[in-house]
């Protein structure tokens, strides 16, 4: 009997050293491809997303994501609501802990309508022109001044929600703006599933710039798990899963 109960309390202690790992909760905000869906089993889930899910898996971690509003996003994060976020440049939060490998390049791009003949050089180049960008986004200086400027204010238009996106081309198709400022991946993705892409052009594109997975500094595993990221993404691309997954999306690895 002694036997049975010191052998059961031993499996009981090696249940718990096996004992799985919370799913670690992660944050972002929809920005297909990069972040497409909420639920993990969809079709297309976003690259950014599939490769975080893989490299968690890499090192025996599960996540779990819930989409929202991009500054909230960023809030709940900072405020240890959320383990992770998916989609941020440096520029949106400079004091989050980021690891060395991106998950992405983001490079935003300027569009117009198909019949005009505009291109964008400098800010200068923006003076009068109506406009329209995510109210939550940063394109860097000195257009984010350029956007910000009472000076302008009647120029710009700031957009919000799920479908900001489709709602600015579709000002931009009808006249109601000049032009628009996005992500190159998002405006291709955007032009793909709609097939509207004749209606528009670029027009200019500002500096390119890593998109990270990143975490709170006032998280306890902060370094830890941006370590731990770094590793799966590694892996990931060493095993040529990571091309794999950016196959689907029509993107190439950023580092070749």
């Amino acid at each position: 009997m002694r036997f049975c109960l010191l052998l059961a309390s031993l499996l009981c202690s090696t249940c718990v050293g096996w004992a799985a790992e919370p799913a670690l909760k992660v944050a972002g905000a929809l920005w297909c491809p990069y972040n497409c869906a909420a639920d993990p089993q969809a079709k297309r889930p976003g690259f950014m997303l599939e490769i975080l899910d893989a490299a968690l898996a890499q090192q025996g971690r599960k996540m779990r994501y819930q989409e929202y509003p991009w500054r909230r996003a960023i809030v709940a994060t900072r405020n240890l609501q959320t383990d992770l976020i998916a989609g941020t440049l440096k520029s949106d939060a400079p004091d989050f802990v980021f690891g060395q490998q991106a998950f992405g390049v983001s490079r935003s791009c300027f569009v117009t309508r198909a019949d005009s003949q505009w291109h964008y050089h400098s800010v200068a180049d923006l003076t009068r022109l109506r406009l329209a960008v995510n109210n939550d986004q940063t394109f860097g200086e000195p257009v984010d001044s350029h956007v910000r400027s009472a000076r302008n204010r009647s120029y710009i238009f700031l957009g919000g929600g799920s479908d900001y996106l489709h709602k600015h081309l579709e000002a931009l198709a009808r006249g109601q703006i000049d032009l628009t400022l996005e992500d190159e991946y998002v405006l291709n993705d955007w032009f793909k599933q709609s097939g509207r892409s004749a209606e528009f052009r670029f027009a200019g594109c500002l500096h390119s710039g890593p998109v990270y997975v990143s975490v709170s500094p006032q998280h306890p595993q902060a370094k830890a798990l941006v370590r731990m990221l770094d590793r799966g993404v590694r892996a990931l691309r060493e095993s040529g899963e990571l091309a794999r997954i950016l196959a689907k999306y029509g993107i190439r690895d950023w580092q070749n």
